[in-house]
């Protein structure tokens, strides 16, 4: 994953690494343990029960779980364990893909011909 922010971070890539909540830590836990490990990815900790995680990650089975979601919100592929050259393939044809949401806005992009609402 530290490789994969390094490589494709400047296309578009954001990997975010949710911590389960039965694990409980503190934000600084969580700050050292980055900084120790050299991950340049955000963290992130669940701290409701895990059976009340938001689709697709209520659907994970087993961790770690590596889910790739592209720039429309659709699920593309997942592999549980650290097989992730599975899914490079699979990353480097969604990043090639242009978001359909205007970064500004917040909103679907304006389509060819139509001029956008500001």
């Amino acid at each position: 994953m530290i490789e994969w922010q390094r490589r494709y971070g400047k296309d578009g890539l954001v990997i975010i690494a949710i911590v389960p909540g039965y694990q409980p830590m503190t934000r600084e836990m969580l700050k050292n343990i980055a900084k120790g490990m050299g991950i340049n990815y955000k963290l992130a900790q669940w701290e409701k029960e895990q059976n009340k995680l938001p689709k697709p990650l209520s659907l994970v089975p087993s961790y770690p779980a590596s889910l790739l979601i592209d720039r429309q919100g659709r699920l593309r592929g997942g592999v549980f364990g650290p097989w992730l050259t599975q899914l490079e393939s699979q990353l480097k044809e969604a990043l090639k893909e242009k978001s359909t949401v205007s970064k500004t806005e917040g909103k679907p992009a304006p389509s060819k011909g139509q001029k956008s609402q500001r």
